[in-house]
């Protein structure tokens, strides 16, 4: 810029391409350094002075007319509207980032309560289990007996939320997840041979050989907690359907019943309480099959528009976002 400036001196004959080379100079060098107000205003003052005294001289001999001298406040006013708009952008990219560091932080402080607190949780409710298993045994009559089974259940339906909570917060913990091909058709057949046992549905699978890339055990859970929700909204001879495909894009886990429509009776993001004639729960399940399938780069659908039963659909990608094919 400096430069700039002696040549406006040494050659007069240049005197337009040097002027505007000065400011177009110092335009670059402020758009590099982020000066600040007080520097702007100093070098605004001195380059207005230099390249006004220049121009007057060479009006003063004769070699421009008196209107370029208009151009020294019109470069000064081009100047100062860019440099306007350069501390606007700076002052919203910082915003940005504040908002992104707080989110980041405010995530972070909500994954250490939810880990803090299961952990915390389950010591007591352990203990607490204990003594009343005790209790209950020692106890001589049929009817308190039956009021210590109902605290029994209290608890293991609290030690069951403590490790819902866990598992969502493991969910969100990327670095520890255990990445390596996953074959979803076993994986059905597999989850569909723990849970037929257990509930008095009609199950059915349809699950051909489909090989994706991600965390087996994460998926396995994620596919529990759709299993679950399917039995909660079922009674005795509805049926439930697993099935899995290969599509373009990756791949599909799909659970459907013929129970009373969990999409019409929970909202989309699994937080609203489901009808008080079936079995409710933590209200953690889609959370959890959300923050895996979100990990292993697809989605989660809920088709809410069916006549009658639910019908939840796992996407997948062949490979999860940052894991090489080659893994």
């Amino acid at each position: 810029m400096t430069c700039s400036q002696l040549l406006l001196f040494a050659v007069p004959s240049l005197e337009t391409v040097v002027f505007h080379l000065v400011w177009v100079s110092m335009s670059i060098v402020y758009g590099v350094q982020g000066w600040s107000t007080r520097r702007t205003a100093v070098v605004l003052i001195a380059v207005a002075l230099v390249t006004g005294t220049a121009l007057g001289e060479f009006v003063a001999r004769g070699s421009a007319g008196w209107d370029e001298l208009a151009e020294v406040p019109l470069m000064a006013l081009v100047f100062l509207a860019m440099a306007w708009h350069v501390r606007r952008r700076a002052a919203a990219l910082a915003e940005v980032q504040g908002l992104v560091e707080r989110e980041r932080r405010a995530q972070d402080l909500k994954e250490l309560f939810v880990r803090t607190c299961s952990h915390e949780m389950r010591t007591p409710i352990t203990v607490a289990r204990c003594y009343a298993e005790m209790v209950r045994d020692e106890l001589p009559g049929p009817q308190g007996k039956e009021d210590l089974d109902v605290v029994l259940d209290e608890l293991d339906k609290l030690g069951r939320l403590a490790g819902r909570l866990l598992v969502l917060a493991d969910a969100y913990e990327s670095t520890e997840f255990d990445w390596g091909p996953v074959d979803l058709g076993s994986l059905l057949r597999r989850t569909l041979q723990r849970w037929r046992p257990a509930s008095e549905r009609d199950w059915f699978v349809d699950a051909p050989s489909v090989l994706v890339e991600g965390d087996e055990s994460r998926l396995e859970a994620a596919l529990d907690a759709l299993v679950e929700n399917a039995v909660k909204f079922t009674g005795a001879g509805d049926a439930i359907t697993l099935r899995c495909r290969a599509t373009r894009n990756g791949a599909v886990i799909e659970v459907e019943d013929t129970g009373i429509g969990f999409a019409r009776s929970r909202a989309d993001d699994g937080n609203s309480r489901p009808k008080p004639s079936y079995r409710s729960g933590t209200g953690l399940g889609l959370a959890i099959v959300r923050a895996v399938v979100e990990r292993h780069g697809g989605s989660l659908v809920v088709d809410s528009g069916r006549p009658a039963g639910s019908l939840l659909r796992m996407h997948l990608p062949p490979h999860p976002p940052g894991v090489g094919a080659d893994q």
